[in-house]
């Protein structure tokens, strides 16, 4: 199987800088899965939407980092920003969007 990549920034500005990095990781997981996006499934005893993080954001302050989603299916970049961007909290902010591989 084929695994598609998007690599993408983000920022937590406003009230979203109250939120872990576990919490921005469960946020973006129910977007991808309330968007209907064909999501890639991490294999094993514990199945999970497969995303990669960069460095964790301070909890408390604004900041930007970087996430790499997984797909089954080829997407463009401003298709997943269309389809991800009504799902997300206010505060919370995708940009910068690139294929990685696909």
């Amino acid at each position: 199987m084929m695994i598609y990549k998007i690599k993408a920034g983000y920022k937590k500005q406003g009230k979203m800088i109250y939120f872990s990095q576990l919490d921005i990781s469960r946020i973006l997981g129910r977007a991808l899965a309330r968007a209907g996006l064909p999501f890639y499934i991490t294999q094993g005893y514990k199945p999970r939407i497969k995303m990669s993080f960069g460095p964790a954001l301070k909890l408390g302050r604004k900041g930007e980092s970087e996430v790499i989603f997984y797909f089954r299916a080829p997407l463009s970049s401003g298709q997943l920003l269309k389809a991800l961007t009504p799902h997300l909290p206010e505060g919370l902010i995708l940009f910068d969007l690139q294929i990685i591989s696909g």
